[in-house]
């Protein structure tokens, strides 16, 4: 887990939104290889190993083993996610961590890889969370999502990450959420781009009449 990925983890139980903190027995490169992260708020704890996080507080579910990845495919998802320098960092769902190692490649963009396949790890560059609920990141922390599920709640979760004008990626099946205009789709995906946060009304008061003093505006000639 890449170590400036420790700021917009979150902690999955429920209580006030807090930061975490991490402890590493083993670094590569800034990539924490083994160690812990912890909540300040409930102090829960939560392992590292090979460079994966894991949130789950239950036992999980068997997940689908990694598959190749594709060259073909690696670039076209960077051009969907408009992954064009290092800044910021994309979060990859489920099945798309196994395009991660060829996306890798092309691209300077930290990967963060939520629940992928069975058998992929964390390396520099690449940062791996298991969890067995809600997202375990910050609100609008990631430049862009690939999620591959069509669950409503998986993709509301997703988009949440998702920062203002960050791109998100979802199956064709997926409702597309309020907050998403969608940009482009095909048989199997649609892209879309999250809203800015809508700001409040501010009232605006109009002054009527002028100070005692005060110079009256002069008229256009």
């Amino acid at each position: 887990m890449f170590i400036e990925l420790v700021d917009a983890l979150r902690c999955p139980n429920a209580h006030e939104e807090s930061w975490m903190v991490a402890s590493s027995d083993r670094m590569e490169a800034r990539h924490i290889v083994t160690g812990t992260v912890g909540c300040p708020v409930c102090s829960a704890v939560f392992p590292i190993r090979e460079g994966v996080v894991d949130f789950r507080r239950a036992s999980a579910p068997p997940v689908a083993h990694r598959a190749a990845g594709s060259a073909d495919e690696a670039m076209r998802l960077a051009a969907l996610l408009d992954l064009t320098d290092a800044q910021g960092f994309a979060v990859l769902l489920g099945e798309w961590g196994n395009q991660a190692h060829e996306l890798h490649g092309i691209v300077d963009t930290p990967l963060v890889l939520v629940d992928p396949p069975e058998g992929i790890t964390g390396a520099p560059g690449i940062s791996v969370i298991r969890g067995d609920g809600t997202i375990p990141l910050a609100e609008r922390a990631a430049r862009a999502v690939a999620v591959d599920a069509a669950d409503s709640a998986r993709v509301a979760s997703a988009v949440r990450v998702a920062r203002a004008g960050g791109r998100v990626i979802a199956p064709a099946t997926a409702s597309l959420p309020d907050d998403v205009t969608e940009l482009a789709r095909d048989a199997r995906i649609w892209l879309g781009e999250r809203h800015a946060a809508t700001s409040e009304m501010v009232s605006l008061h109009v002054r009527r009449g002028s100070a005692p003093g005060a110079e009256s505006p002069r008229p256009f000639p």
